[in-house]
């Protein structure tokens, strides 16, 4: 008796639940904890969400049913949302950043290792990831932005903001500095190629790889080093010189 008792407990998984202290106001509901203040988190696993406002500190790894953060945010492990991740202020994430839902971030972002995303990925501030980025139901990145991977969706990807990106980037459109609004200032920069189901458009954008699309439009002070592979229509700036000769492809090589 006493050693089945001692096997079942072995066996027994055990959940490490998340506790949230702060030297404001907590208020725990059915479906949400909320944190004002400066807020400390374990880490650990919650069926509510998390709103913070103030400064939260996430001690470990931490999984959740969504966050709202309108202060700073730091956190030393990685963090999984299975609902929507909303950020007003700073979003400090040292491990990688997992989302079911959407992602929104109109301050400042910075996540130490990859970024999945599993709705759209939204960021109106500063952005910086350690791995590749991926958004899946669509990408825009509309401030200065630092991309250690490759970024990709199966929708639109549209940056406004100054951009440098390690690797490739992957979408249905690919849109570099396409908003009439665009800084004189503004440039970007992919250092492997731009590859899009549909359309591609790059203005002051300057590519080490190749561009390929159905569509593809080169503006004005852009730089492919690779090669253009067009399937419909392309339009290139009098002013650009492209380093090869655009090719013309079939749909099926895209």
């Amino acid at each position: 008796m006493n050693m089945e008792k001692k096997n079942d407990k072995s066996n027994e998984k055990i959940e490490k639940r998340v506790i949230v202290s702060s030297s404001g106001d907590v208020q725990e509901f059915d479906e949400h904890i909320s944190a004002m203040g400066s807020a400390k988190i374990s880490g650990g696993k919650t069926p509510k969400s998390l709103r913070v406002s103030g400064s939260g500190k996430i001690n470990g790894d931490l999984e959740c049913n969504g966050i709202t953060s309108s202060g700073s945010l730091t956190g030393s492990g990685n963090f999984t949302s299975h609902a929507d991740i909303s950020s007003s202020g700073s979003f400090n994430i040292a491990g990688f950043l997992y989302g079911d839902e959407n992602a929104d971030f109109s301050g400042s972002a910075q996540i130490g290792n990859l970024v999945n995303i599993q709705g759209t990925l939204l960021v109106s501030g500063s952005f910086e990831a350690g791995h590749f980025v991926r958004g899946e139901q669509g990408v825009k990145l509309s401030g200065s932005s630092e991309i250690n991977g490759n970024l990709s969706s199966e929708k639109n990807v549209r940056i406004d903001g100054s951009t440098n990106i390690a690797g490739n980037v992957v979408g249905e459109d690919v849109l570099f500095g396409a908003s009439e609004d665009i800084k004189k200032r503004q440039h970007y920069r992919v250092h492997g190629s731009i590859l899009a189901k549909n359309r591609v458009e790059v203005n002051k954008t300057h590519v080490d790889g190749d561009v390929k699309g159905k569509y593809i439009i080169v503006g004005k002070g852009s730089e492919i080093l690779g090669t253009v592979y067009y399937v419909k229509n392309i339009e290139v700036d009098k002013k650009v010189k492209l380093a090869n000769e655009p090719i013309q492809i079939n749909l099926d090589e895209l």
